[in-house]
């Protein structure tokens, strides 16, 4: 059986959080514990560790338990969770780009 990412990590991009950029918080409601690979980058594509990439950090977030990622303005922010934790293998990226600064 597949979880959703929905189930797992509930995120909210808060865009007053500082003119410096956004912050995005995950946080795992289901399991033990889950592995979280977390990509900061301005490319649109999530394993680019080009010119682009800004930033990448793996972390171990508990059950109930939130992590938060600082996202400057005009990058975007990629993570993906072990499908199964007991059983660790990486899903695919969910990504979200942080619009603070943009011009509409």
């Amino acid at each position: 059986m597949r979880l959703g990412s929905g189930l797992l990590l509930a995120l909210l991009l808060a865009g007053c959080s500082g003119r410096d950029g956004n912050q995005l918080t995950l946080h795992n409601s289901v399991w033990d514990q889950v592995h979280v690979e977390i990509v900061v980058t301005k490319s649109a594509n999530c394993d680019d560790r080009g010119p682009e990439f800004v930033a990448r950090k793996e972390v171990l977030i508990r059950k109930d338990k939130v992590e938060n990622v600082d996202v400057p303005p005009e990058a975007a922010v990629c993570w993906r969770h072990d499908r199964n934790p007991n059983n660790p293998k990486p899903g695919a990226y969910l990504r979200i780009r942080s619009t603070m600064g943009a011009s509409r």
